[in-house]
């Protein structure tokens, strides 16, 4: 877990180098907001910590790994191509009206003033919708399929009775994981690797624990 931590921090900071190497550097929310897209991918390394419904854990077969993989991927790239398109169509509207990214993508709008604060303010909250997505379309479902393989369809559909069915808690949990991205990453970097990790791992098992209340959840 510390050492997918440590690689979306290299990335991070690899990131924020060449974005204020090109003057870029409010763009810099927009791709912390996308590391948030990272977490099924990253939360595939919790599954040796699943328990089952005797309380043990469960055997980790490395061919579950890899059809988790798949399964993730998948859900990501289609995350990807959403957060890509509006990250660069709003830092082009509402930043920079005269960056090469608008006029590259030819995006024409009128001048609107610096609207710095509002871009912070939107990306968080698409982080925030990313974070909550995440756990109920990416993390929940591979972390289904580990304990009671129901099929894809029967993944997701015991994810979304479990979201709906704690509904204040997942915003509560995307909340803090959003929480736990962005802030260390914009105001106290090296903050990051304690902090995601910590609340990833305590968002995890406790999902795992919520799950195995469900009257439908194998025994």
């Amino acid at each position: 877990m510390f050492f997918t931590s440590l690689v979306i921090f290299f990335i991070a900071q690899v990131i924020q180098f060449y974005l204020g190497a090109y003057d870029f550097n409010t763009m810099y929310i927009s791709f912390c907001a996308g590391f948030v897209l990272f977490i099924p991918l990253v939360s595939l390394v919790l599954h040796p910590l699943l328990l089952n419904k005797e309380g043990k854990r469960d055997t980790f077969h490395f061919s579950d790994l890899l059809a988790n993989i798949g399964l993730v991927c998948v859900v990501q790239f289609l995350f990807f191509l959403i957060w890509i398109t509006d990250a660069i169509a709003l830092y082009s509207i509402y930043v920079d009206q005269n960056s090469f990214l608008a006029k590259a993508f030819d995006i024409q709008t009128q001048a609107r003033g610096d609207m710095t604060f509002e871009f912070y303010c939107f990306n968080f909250v698409l982080a925030w919708v990313f974070a909550l997505l995440s756990m109920v379309v990416g993390l929940l479902p591979c972390l289904i399929a580990r304990l009671d393989n129901l099929g894809i369809v029967g993944n997701f559909v015991a994810a979304f009775s479990l979201a709906k069915r704690h509904k204040g808690m997942f915003c509560l949990y995307a909340l803090l994981i959003t929480s736990s991205v962005l802030v260390p990453l914009l105001y106290a970097k090296y903050l990051f690797l304690v902090v995601f990790p910590t609340v990833l791992v305590w968002v995890f098992i406790s999902l795992n624990e919520k799950y195995l209340l469900l009257p439908t959840s194998k025994k």
